[in-house]
């Protein structure tokens, strides 16, 4: 009996023994796996740090090499340097980059001044139009009416002069913007002297209705001599005259200038006027015939001796 005892007993402690070390394993593998993934995510985050420390050194590297580069192929460059020779800043002159932004500066000034007198008009307009309907029960006389009349002609004038003034002011800085262009391929594109033949129509227009007509001249024949299709254009030569005119009217009035000025301004009066007529009518016409023999008359007396 007593030996039946020790044979159980020698069968169930190694089993005890099982169940004891089995929970010392468990732990000793979750351990293991902890440190493993522990030891993966220091070893990720290495490479990380390592990766972007190898993107910023090559990315200072090839800062370094393009100043470098930049260096080598210019050492002289300095953008500190100020030059006091005129000539080398009339070379930038020449740049498309210079020359394109002029012509922006132009087009800017010239829209500008195209508004003010669009703006103008329509409000002349408006105007006029809210006077018409306007009824006035107070006006028991002719001369009221007149008078009022008046007032707001003379506001209206006033407003044209202020509007022409002002766009006459932007035409003109429009024209020194596109003068400063000494780039050949600007100012032989057709851009170019399609911007600068409406700046000179619309400030010779202006100038004239500002009273400022010897000033006309020298625009038109400019604007004349820009391209064949503008001197084929009669409204020039016919602005033309009447300036040539003017001026041959003040030395006559005043007796100023010498006798060859008169001569001159007389003949350049009748070369447009006959150039308009033409351009207008054709040369044979009867408007035409008319303009020549005007012309003829004028001439004539002008040699004929006292």
């Amino acid at each position: 009996m007593k030996s039946m005892k020790y044979i159980i007993i020698a069968l169930v402690l190694p089993v005890l023994s099982v169940f004891a070390q089995t929970p010392a394993t468990n732990t000793q593998g979750q351990d293991a796996q902890g440190s493993a993934k522990t030891e993966a995510t220091t070893n990720t985050t290495k490479t990380d740090t390592a990766n972007t420390n190898t993107a910023n050194t090559n990315t200072a590297n090839a800062d370094t090499t393009k100043d470098k580069s930049s260096s080598e192929a210019n050492p002289w460059l300095n953008p500190d340097f100020k030059s006091y020779v005129k000539a080398l800043d009339e070379l930038v002159k020449l740049s498309d980059d210079y020359a394109q932004n002029k012509y922006r500066l132009a087009l800017a000034n010239y829209q500008t001044g195209k508004s003010l007198l669009q703006k103008m008009r329509e409000n002349v307009q408006r105007f006029r139009q809210e006077s018409e309907e306007t009824l006035r029960l107070n006006e028991k006389w002719y001369w009221q009416t007149m008078d009022r009349k008046n007032r707001e002609e003379k506001k209206i004038n006033d407003d044209k002069r202020a509007a022409k003034l002002k766009a006459v002011t932007y035409f003109t800085k429009a024209v020194h913007h596109l003068d400063e262009i000494e780039n050949v391929k600007v100012k032989e594109s057709s851009e170019y002297k399609a911007l600068l033949s409406n700046i000179y129509r619309d400030w010779a227009m202006a100038q004239y209705d500002l009273g400022n007509i010897p000033q006309i001249i020298d625009v038109l024949n400019r604007y004349i001599a820009l391209d064949r299709k503008y001197e084929e254009i009669p409204e020039p030569h016919k602005y033309l005259a009447s300036a040539y005119g003017y001026q041959e009217a003040i030395m006559l009035k005043y007796g100023s200038g010498s006798e060859q000025e008169l001569t001159y301004f007389k003949k350049m009066k009748n070369k447009h006027l006959l150039r308009a007529a033409e351009l207008t009518y054709g040369k044979d016409t009867p408007e035409y015939n008319k303009i020549m023999e005007t012309i003829n008359q004028d001439e004539i007396i002008a040699i004929t001796p006292p």
